[in-house]
């Protein structure tokens, strides 16, 4: 009798247990599923995220010239139709002639202060493209007495992302007497009456003048203490009193051989 005594409560001992082992293996099957779904939304939270990043912002996707696939302007139509009309002796051209320029090499006519820069070719057209950081170009040989007291600068460039462009007025000390700037949707720009006063400005929604994935042309006209400052074809400064500058660059701010492009570099006087 205590032996089939024993024998029961063994048999019960074994069907609690039984029973115990099921339920915990049913909770930690849920607590399994339920940590799937979490790890499922996660991923597809990620993905999600990870893609928007991917996305360009609208500003990215729009802003995007190719010198490869964008027109090239015709100068002569473009200078007859503008308000900017250039001097009649040149001083310095670069039209990047398939006699001077070889793609891949170092533009002939340009020494560069800072950064690096080569020639580009497409369908037949030489560009400059600005690389290795700020790019700090100027005509070679062109010295500090380079620009008359009364002359017109003149190139083309294109907007890709993020892209800034510079150009710097100095006196024959090799003090900065002027500065013009400007990106896709504004500019603004700074230049000395006397050593303690200068002329600041700046030109909202330039977008309306701008090319935002072609070609634009950037133009200024200096005549005897007068400054007038050109965007495609448009004036949008007349700035008087201005201090003599006899020397410039260009400069690509935050260059990166994808983005900074100019060519047709002219200066008259």
């Amino acid at each position: 009798m205590k032996k089939i005594y024993l024998a029961l409560m063994c048999m019960a001992s074994l069907s609690l247990m039984t029973a115990c082992g099921d339920k915990k293996s049913d909770k930690g099957d849920a607590k399994d599923e339920n940590k799937t779904e979490e790890v499922a939304d996660n991923d597809g939270q990620d993905v999600d995220e990870e893609e928007m990043e991917a996305q360009p912002t609208s500003d990215e996707s729009e802003v995007w010239g190719d010198p490869y696939e964008a027109e090239f302007l015709d100068l002569s139509a473009f200078s007859k139709s503008g308000d900017f009309k250039p001097a009649p002796v040149v001083l310095f051209e670069d039209t990047l002639s398939e006699d001077a320029e070889s793609a891949g090499e170092l533009p002939s006519k340009w020494d560069i202060r800072e950064g690096s820069a080569e020639i580009g070719l497409s369908g037949g057209h030489y560009f400059i493209k600005m690389m290795g950081g700020n790019t700090v170009l100027f005509p070679k040989e062109s010295g500090n007495e380079f620009l008359p007291s009364e002359y017109t600068l003149e190139f083309q460039f294109m907007f890709g992302k993020d892209v800034w462009y510079h150009v710097y007025f100095y006196n024959s000390e090799e003090e900065e007497v002027g500065n013009f700037t400007t990106w896709l949707y504004s500019a603004e720009w700074n230049f000395a009456k006397t050593d303690d006063e200068w002329m600041h400005g700046d030109k909202g929604e330039l977008d309306k003048l701008l090319n935002k994935d072609g070609w634009n042309h950037f133009a200024a006209s200096f005549d005897n203490g007068n400054m007038k400052l050109f965007v495609n074809g448009k004036r949008i400064a007349n700035l008087p009193n201005i201090k003599q500058a006899t020397s410039f660059t260009i400069t690509g701010d935050g260059a990166d051989g994808e983005s900074h492009y100019i060519r047709n570099i002219r200066i008259c006087k």
